[in-house]
């Protein structure tokens, strides 16, 4: 059985907080077990048993305990851990998450991708979290490849967390003249498209997609660059009906990608 490492009274001697950063990090531990399939049935019933008894020593209640299987077990673990991580005081981020567990990462038999070639543009983003995001959602739309004009790309951890493993799929091309970079895909024939709340924009699902195109999406605090701008063809908007007038980079990437693929599926 996996031991907790503390007695009754040596773990009623700790402070709050830290009782429940070492409960975290015993359900840490057996997690990873669990992610790797090394725990048994009658192992996992003698863990729930000895997680029931340290609850009760410091007067919480019982969760549920979960049915047979992998998954199950995952989500009983983790969210186990994240109510420990509320209850210490941990801020609950991104990077505070888990290694994510992926279940049946393959093809859907039948889908059809769609008929466009697209690049995505990344302006100087500064969020990793941010750029991870993107290159998940590209995968998802069928984009398969990201330009980074002074972005950081998929070789950091970062990025990789929050990708879960889309980035394995897309390719980038790192630039540190994005500019320059957009004019040689002129010649290449894609047609350069800004995603910006600009003076003349057209509403994304008002605008005619072309089958090859990059959308350009520019930094989180001040959009697309100054000297990034004057190389692009058109320039497109998301439509806002609340009182914020911009959305987090990554939903408006997702926003627009998905919006390209009805655009394609329908010509």
């Amino acid at each position: 059985m996996d031991t907790f490492g503390f007695t009754q009274k040596k773990f009623l001697c700790l402070a709050e907080k830290n009782q429940h950063r070492h409960i975290i990090g015993w359900l840490s531990a057996f997690y990873q077990k669990i992610a790797t399939n090394r725990v048994t049935e009658a192992a996992f019933e003698d863990f729930c048993s000895r997680y029931e008894t340290i609850l009760k020593w410091i007067h919480l209640p019982l969760p549920p305990r979960p049915g047979s299987g992998t998954r199950p077990r995952i989500e009983y673990i983790s969210d186990a851990i994240q109510f420990h991580r509320r209850a210490a005081g941990t801020p609950l981020r991104d990077d505070t998450l888990l290694e994510p567990i992926t279940f049946q990462d393959r093809p859907t038999p039948g889908v059809k991708l769609p008929d466009f070639h697209y690049q995505v543009a990344l302006d100087g983003l500064r969020s990793l979290f941010n750029v991870g995001s993107i290159f998940r959602t590209c995968d998802a739309a069928g984009v398969r490849s990201v330009i980074l004009g002074n972005t950081l790309g998929k070789e950091h951890p970062q990025v990789q967390k929050t990708a879960m493993g889309a980035q394995e799929w897309i390719s980038q091309e790192k630039t540190s003249d994005l500019a320059q970079t957009l004019v040689e895909k002129k010649s290449q024939g894609f047609r350069i498209i800004a995603v910006e709340t600009a003076v003349g924009s057209v509403p994304c699902h008002e605008f005619a997609w072309p089958p090859k195109g990059v959308v350009v999406f520019g930094n989180e605090e001040y959009g697309i660059s100054s000297h990034v701008m004057p190389m692009v063809d058109d320039t497109v908007h998301i439509p806002m009906f609340g009182k914020k007038n911009s959305l987090n980079v990554a939903n408006a990437v997702a926003v627009i990608l998905f919006q390209i693929v009805l655009s394609a599926t329908k010509n």
